[in-house]
């Protein structure tokens, strides 16, 4: 198997789409040595771990992106500038950050 590609892939709200990008990563295992997956609640981080979909939960997204080369947005759009402020501070020097939204323009606004 090759390299991951990242070492740490941070998924932050990890809804149906981060879930499913979560999933897949670790099936593959050649997207990233380690998933950490970031939701707003803890009932939903228990059903993560009992699906198995990540290595790591973070109730905080401060805490989930240390570390991280790899960031992705999985929660709604409107929420992006909210977390992107929120993180941004905490995340590593050179890391990738991406998003799942299906729309750009209005969050550029």
């Amino acid at each position: 198997m090759p390299e991951p590609l990242f070492e740490r892939l941070a998924l932050i709200g990890i809804g149906l789409i981060g879930s499913s990008v979560a999933r897949i990563a670790m099936q593959r295992g050649d997207l990233a040595r380690e998933v950490v997956a970031n939701a707003r609640t803890t009932k939903t981080l228990e059903r993560v771990t009992e699906l198995g979909i990540a290595h790591r939960t973070e109730l905080d997204p401060r805490r989930a992106v240390e570390g991280a080369d790899c960031v992705m947005l999985c929660a709604p759009v409107g929420a992006f500038a909210e977390l992107a402020a929120t993180i941004a501070p905490h995340m590593m020097e050179g890391a990738t950050l991406t998003d799942v939204g299906s729309t750009k323009q209005s969050v550029i606004r």
